[in-house]
C-alpha cells in the first residue's frame, strides 16, 4: 500500500517532470509495455480508441503534446490513495479539471494510466 509520504513525493515529481517538458524524465515513470488511455490521445494522434501501448507509443504522444502545448502546468487538487493505484485530480493545461489514475507495478512504475476531462459546462 502506497503511504501517504510517498504518494505526496511521487506527485511532486511526476508533475515536475511535465512541466519539465524532458520527455526521458517523464518516460522514467513507465514502463516499457505501458497501456496509456486518455481522451486527448484521440485529438492528438487521430485514433478514436484514445489508447497509446508501449513506451515507444507514449513517448510519441507525449513528443506531440509538447509540441503543441507551449507551457505545462498543473495545479493538483486533490490525490487519492488505492493499494497499488493513485488518482490524482488536477487542473491540466487548458484549465480543464483532469482525473488520471495510475496503476503501478512491483517496482512502482506506472504499468497503466487512465485520464478523464471534465465535460464542458
Amino acid at each position: 500500500m502506497l503511504t501517504m509520504e510517498k504518494t505526496a513525493d511521487y506527485v511532486k515529481r511526476w508533475v515536475a517532470a511535465f512541466e519539465s517538458k524532458d520527455l526521458d524524465r517523464v518516460l522514467a515513470f513507465y514502463t516499457d509495455d505501458v497501456i496509456f488511455h486518455s481522451p486527448l490521445v484521440a485529438r492528438l494522434s487521430h485514433d478514436p480508441s484514445g489508447t497509446v501501448r508501449g513506451k515507444g507509443g507514449l513517448r510519441a504522444y507525449v513528443a506531440k503534446g509538447f509540441e503543441v502545448f507551449d507551457h505545462i502546468e498543473f495545479t493538483v487538487l486533490d490525490v487519492l490513495r488505492g493499494v497499488d493505484s493513485i488518482a490524482i485530480h488536477y487542473k491540466g493545461i487548458t484549465g480543464t479539471h483532469v482525473v488520471e489514475v495510475l496503476f503501478f507495478d512491483r517496482d512502482g512504475m506506472v504499468r497503466e494510466s487512465y485520464v478523464h476531462y471534465a465535460s464542458p459546462q
